[in-house]
Formats: C-alpha cells, structure tokens, sequence
C-alpha cells in the first residue's frame, strides 16, 4: 500500500478504486478477479460491465478473463459490434459485457441491455477513453448509483480527475511503487529494441526475430508461470528441445553475456536490472504500443528504438561480423608483448571486454576517418578532371573555323521543283528590262514629291493603244498596233485541228475600234 492509499484510506474507506500502473492487460484482468467472484452466477443478467477504449482491447480483456479462476460460470461477451451482441444477448443470458462505450450505449434504446442489475463498472484505461466522452456520460446515467466502480488509468491525466470527481467520487488511489534508477553500465547506455505486437500474443513474431538475428544464446524473459509455458510451447513448435542450451526461458535471471535478451512482454524493474547486468549483445521487447511508454519509463537512461528489419541493419550486421572476422586474424596471427603490457595497467578498473570494446570504436573511428578522406580526394580528383576537360572543350572551340553554312545556289542552279524555269515557246520574243534606254534611276530620297512635280510630262516610250493611231516604238523593237495583227482561224491554230473550223470564221479578223488620244490629267 501506497503513501497515497494509506491516507484515504484512514479517513474514509471507499468501495470506489483508482489503479494506475501499465496498460497491461493480464493485470487487468486480474484487478477485476473480485467483481468476478461477487457475480451470482444464477441470475441471468447483466451485473459487470468493463467499459474498454477499442475493439481489440474488448478481444484482449476478454480472453484474459476467461483464464481466471473466478470466471468459471460466468457468461462473458465482448461487445464489438451492437448488432452481433444484441442478437446475443437476446438468444442466451450474459453475466458480463466487455465493450467501448458506444457499442455498449447503442444496446439501450430498444432495451436490449438493461442495466438495473449492475452491481459493478470497470473504467480499463481511462485515459484514452476521453474520444467517446459523450457515450460513457450515457451509460453512467443508466447504472445505478449503489454499484462499486473501478478505474485502471496508466497517468493521471485532467480527463482521468475529471471521471474520478464525477463518477468515482473520494475514490482509493493505488499506484505502483516509483521505480528506483537502474544501474546503467559504463560508458555507451544499452540499447533495447521494441517489436509491436498484439495484446495477448506477445510471442508471435518470435520465429521470424530468431530466423533475422541468428544468436548462439537466447534467454527469454517472461512475467509469470502462464507465460512461461507460452514461451516453451513456442519454442518446441520451432523445434527447440526442452533442455535445449542455445535458449532460456526466465522470469528475471539472465546469464552473463548473453547474445539476445528477449522480453516476451513488459518487464518490470528487477527484470531490467538482471538483464543490464548480463551485459548482453542486444536486447529486444515484444510489447504493445500502449506499453512502450511505460518501457520507456521503467528503463530510465536506456535507448528504446524501433526494431529494423531493413537492409540497412542486415548491412550493419554484415559490417559487425566483418570486423570479428579482421579480429580474429589478428590473434590468430599472435599479440606481442609491447600490446598487452600497454594495456595491462588497464585491467585493474576495467574487465578485458570493455577494454577490447574502447579498442573497436577507436578502429572504427579511424576506419571512418580514412573512409572520409578518400571520398574527398576522389570528389577532388573528379572535380580537377572535368576542369581540364572543361578547358580542353574551349580551346577547340577558339580554334576550330567560323561556319557560314553551304553558299547559296541561284535560281537556275536548282534541282527539282526549284530548277531552271522553263520557256514558253520560241515564238514570243522575250519582254525588254524595265530599264531599257532609261538609264539609272535617281535614288527615292532624291526624287521631289508627287505634289511638287507639276504637270507630268508626256512619255514618249508609252504603250501604244489597239487601235490604228501609230505610236513610238518600245526601245529597239518596232510594234504594230494590236488591231492590224492578222488572226489566223481559231481551227488552224495548234492543237485544235481535231475541232474543226468554227461557224462565223467567214467573219475574217476581228478589229477593235481606236479608243482616241488619252487625255492629259
């Protein structure tokens, strides 16, 4: 008993309790082993109920009470589902419901659960049970008030007071025993590595952790005599002999320099402190997630990290036996004196093992020194080769000839589509230069504008009219006006001989009447 309990204790004796320890759900159960035995296992009503924060907590206190000796006669059904337990209940009696609170507080509407008979309530850890706050205020207005209540709450959170205030009013508070410090070793503070696992099934992943790490001693380190058989039966189903050397099976001792420590559970305080005591090479925790937190709090000064099964740790591993294996060469090859008498003087603090240990991590440090200079005298070399090689590139490109592209061809130099133009017969004379006997042309910056030219002056190379007024000709070549060409019939012309002369070719050369002098603007 508690500092705490003894002073409630001697003021008013309460049948209201408040446990806070682990969320461990053996301990649970076997809290409640007093409401169990006062059930009347002749009255087929509902006279316990154990209000838990999730459907796999419902599963896991429910199997841990079944294992008690007090719950022999008694009906006991995990609400995980109100549908499911309201059929149930309906079909045979039930003496006591394990369930959140909402699946319990969803049976009372239709009075499928009635509650008048309930003679106990049983909070499992309250503080995680604040989510469904509105449902647990539901149900604890249908239990009667003469009822014994019970609370199991890992801290004292203001949403536990607040219950303890409203519900479970000058209630008993037991708590555990604040554990004292744990003899650490010296030097790098142990490691334990921590597997979830399910509650109830803490030795599920065994086979696969043993298959993963391989160790030559295993001790394995359990709470009670129930989960020792547990362990042993395991351990026979992996084909491990009952007196079998490579592994143990403990409730706390642990031999010196063990390989694995395994705590098939949360261990308590003394189980720490054997194992911290054996020195072992690694240590691992099968608990659940609710229980890391109180492993935390228990192995004050140790390292709790997660279990890796990467490759990163297979690596590290590799790494590790690499090292034994350099090691072992080394004394295989013989120590001479002047090692072992520098160490000597040594021997009298310290046990030749943590001196070997300071002797690895100085080999190791070196080693990761040396590592480190060699990937900088590589990064510099690489980087000094792309220098020159950058420089090589420029130097060609100063020398190497300015490229204007293939010279351009002229129009008649091109093949295909883009060749010679072609003629449009022998007949026609070709049309003269634009600049025929004009000479050059005055540059346009030059020439006036239009509005300060006057009048335009007549030009004597104008095109001649169609009709018979004679006009100048156009440079070199004389020009007959358009009107006295002869036209030959349209059926003597090329091409058209298959068409046959016309109707009105009687009609002779068509003639276009003069248009006159063009007058002047």
């Amino acid at each position: 008993m508690t500092e705490q309990e003894r002073e409630t204790a001697g003021a008013v004796r309460s049948t209201n309790v408040a446990h806070f320890l682990a969320p461990d759900w053996t301990q649970v159960a076997q809290r409640a082993a007093g409401a169990l035995e006062r059930i009347d296992r002749e009255r087929a009503v509902v006279q316990l109920l154990v209000v838990v924060p999730d459907d796999e907590a419902a599963d896991s206190v429910s199997r841990e009470l079944r294992l008690l000796t007090a719950a022999h006669g008694v009906a006991i059904v995990p609400v995980t589902s109100s549908a499911r337990a309201g059929r149930m209940l309906k079909a045979g009696p039930a003496h006591l419901l394990v369930g959140r609170a909402r699946a319990l507080a969803d049976l009372l509407p239709d009075s499928t659960l009635k509650l008048a008979d309930v003679s106990a309530v049983i909070l499992v850890a309250a503080d995680e049970l604040e989510p469904e706050a509105d449902a647990l205020s539901t149900l604890m207005a249908e239990v009667p008030k003469k009822g014994a209540r019970m609370l199991l709450a890992a801290d004292a959170t203001p949403f536990v007071e607040s219950l303890l205030e409203r519900y479970l009013h000058r209630a008993r508070r037991m708590a555990d025993s604040t554990p004292e410090p744990l003899p650490l070793p010296e030097g790098t503070p142990p490691t334990i590595s921590v597997i979830a696992t399910q509650a109830g099934k803490p030795l599920a992943p065994l086979a696969g952790l043993l298959d993963d790490i391989d160790p030559p001693s295993i001790a394995i380190v359990v709470g009670d005599a129930r989960d020792e058989g547990r362990a042993r039966a395991a351990l026979e189903a992996l084909g491990y002999p009952t007196d079998s050397s490579l592994v143990a099976v403990t409730r706390g001792d642990v031999t010196l320099h063990t390989a694995l420590v395994i705590f098939a559970g949360l261990p308590d305080a003394a189980q720490l402190r054997a194992a911290f005591g054996a020195h072992p090479a690694r240590m691992v925790a099968l608990v659940t997630t609710r229980q890391r937190k109180t492993l935390a709090e228990r192995a004050v000064g140790a390292k709790i990290v997660p279990y890796d099964r990467t490759r990163s740790a297979r690596a590290a591993r590799a790494r590790e036996d690499a090292t034994r294996a350099a090691l072992q060469q080394v004394l295989d090859r013989g120590l001479s004196v002047r090692e072992v008498l520098a160490l000597e003087p040594m021997l009298t603090e310290h046990d030749g093992l943590s001196i070997a240990a300071a002797a690895l991590r100085l080999y190791e440090e070196a080693r990761e020194a040396t590592a480190a200079a060699h990937a900088a005298g590589r990064e510099e070399l690489r980087l000094e080769i792309k220098a020159r090689a950058d420089a090589a590139a420029a130097a060609e490109r100063a020398e190497r000839p300015k490229d204007n592209g293939p010279p351009r061809k002229s129009f008649g130099d091109r093949g295909g589509r883009g060749g010679p133009r072609p003629s449009f017969g022998s007949g026609r004379p070709s049309r003269p230069s634009f600049n025929d006997d004009r000479g050059e042309r005055a540059p346009r910056g030059d020439r006036p504008e239009r509005s300060d030219r006057g009048e335009r002056p007549p030009r004597s190379d104008a095109r001649p009219s169609f009709g018979d007024r004679p006009s100048a000709p156009r440079g070199d070549r004389p020009s007959a006006p358009r009107g006295d060409r002869p036209s030959a019939p349209r059926g003597d012309r090329p091409g058209s001989s298959d068409r046959g002369p016309r109707s009105d070719d009687s009609r002779g050369p068509r003639k276009f009447s003069p248009r006159g002098p063009r007058k002047s603007p």
